[in-house]
């Protein structure tokens, strides 16, 4: 199976839809205090709007058939005036995302590779993400790219 990483366009808007509910899924079955039961999906107005800005990427990856198994979203964040950080861009990955049933053959590594080039392309000196600390699979995923941890967010839970 031959898998092609490629620009998004606005028809992946709705092509991702069954990716954006398995990710729903996962993080409503890990945190369902915090998560919807029901995916909530891009308008194709912010898709466009994000698509348009150069500080943003979408990248599909797509089996020979045409059928979309996974996508990143990233964009650049400026550190700018920060009182503590020095000034640098960093590429932030929001989402990587491959379909169960493809998951284990290569293409979120791909996409990832592809992430890391598009930051390299942009000038920035990192590249960050964050990660629920119940997603133990994408954790092993992000370390085995060499992804390292460097800030850690905790919380405290009231009884309301």
């Amino acid at each position: 199976m031959n898998i092609t990483i490629r620009a998004a366009v606005l028809e992946d808007c709705e092509r991702i839809r069954p990716l954006q509910k398995e990710i729903a899924d996962l993080h409503h079955d890990g945190r369902p205090d915090l998560f919807r039961t029901e995916a909530r999906y891009f308008s194709q107005d912010a898709f466009k709007e994000r698509l348009e800005d150069p500080k943003h990427t979408i990248l599909i990856a797509e089996t020979d058939e045409g059928q979309v198994v996974g996508y990143a979203f990233a964009w650049v964040i400026s550190y700018r005036n920060h009182t503590a950080l020095v000034d640098h861009d960093s590429f932030y990955i929001d989402d990587i995302c491959v379909l169960n049933a493809f998951q284990r053959a290569g293409i979120g590594r791909r996409l990832f590779e592809c992430c890391k080039q598009k930051a390299e392309e942009q000038g920035c000196k990192t590249m960050e993400l964050g990660v629920w600390a119940f997603n133990k699979k994408a954790i092993a995923f992000y370390e085995s790219l060499g992804m390292t941890e460097r800030i850690k967010k905790m919380e405290y839970l009231l009884e309301t």
